[in-house]
């Protein structure tokens, strides 16, 4: 482990505590098309997670994202440090109301194979 890993170890356990309940929609891979039937069909692991939703700041918006959108905190053990991309979305359940789709826009993860945590532009639908 590296400093990096021994400084930001505590991520995890602070989403855990005080993150939301969520599910990640990961595309694994291309799509797979059947010729008999001529549909293609998508490779999709549906992962359970916790997550930190909260603002964007003003300096990050720099007109490149819409007024709703948000940023997700995401601990990368949770899924295994998989690589997302914008064709994964999140589902967050809410009360009283249908859950909300949360499409990535703009996923930044830092230190490549074993990031210390991921943070995500998502746009809510």
């Amino acid at each position: 482990m590296s400093k990096v890993d021994d400084t930001f170890d505590f991520a995890n356990s602070m989403i855990m505590e005080w993150g939301q309940d969520a599910q990640l929609y990961a595309h694994q891979g291309p799509p797979v098309y059947d010729p008999a039937t001529g549909t293609t069909t998508n490779n999709v692991q549906i992962i359970d997670v916790k997550i930190v939703i909260s603002s964007l700041d003003i300096k990050e918006t720099g007109g490149l994202y819409q007024q709703d959108d948000v940023k997700i905190i995401l601990d990368p053990v949770q899924i295994n440090y998989i690589y997302l991309t914008d064709a994964d979305y999140f589902m967050v359940p809410r009360n009283g109301a249908s859950d909300q789709l949360m499409k990535i826009i703009e996923p930044k993860i830092y230190r490549g194979d074993n990031p210390v945590g991921y943070v995500i532009i998502a746009r809510p639908e």
